[in-house]
């Protein structure tokens, strides 16, 4: 059970800026969060004002990621889609998921910022944590494929 704690709780901290919404409007997890890091109101109104700011861009840049991997995937399924298209669409998905993965950085910058060298240690550790359990599950799924699921 704790490897599947800490894996959540790392899924979480890649969702920091969640930690600072309404306890009503999340699901626990980025609370439990919150609470690890010992989060100030001060922080929790600056990760909220961040992530406010950043969440119709974070949002177009998804979905446009996401428009151009189907596009690339449906075109792959066909047969007769010359290669130049193909190199195109990729190109295109490339390029939607660097932006995606850019925005989503200087969002995390900003809300690193605002936390403490001691609250920065503690995502890191706790991110290290959950590495770790993901790969040993991740081995034992391999061991026994009854585990996948």
């Amino acid at each position: 059970m704790k490897p599947l704690l800490w894996t959540t709780l790392l899924l979480c901290l890649a969702i920091l800026p969640l930690a600072a919404q309404p306890e009503d409007a999340r699901d626990g997890r980025s609370g439990r969060i919150a609470q690890a890091l010992n989060l100030s109101d001060a922080q929790r109104t600056s990760i909220r004002s961040i992530r406010e700011t950043h969440r119709a861009e974070l949002l177009l840049k998804r979905d446009a990621a996401k428009q151009a991997q189907a596009s690339l995937r449906a075109a792959l399924r066909e047969a007769d889609t010359p290669e130049a298209q193909l190199r195109a669409l990729h190109d295109k998905a490339s390029a939607a998921q660097i932006e995606m993965l850019l925005a989503r950085r200087v969002a995390r910058q900003q809300v690193q910022a605002v936390l403490t060298p001691e609250q920065r240690e503690k995502i890191a550790e706790l991110r290290g944590m959950a590495r770790e359990g993901r790969r040993e599950r991740l081995r034992h799924s391999r061991l026994d494929p009854s585990l996948v699921g």
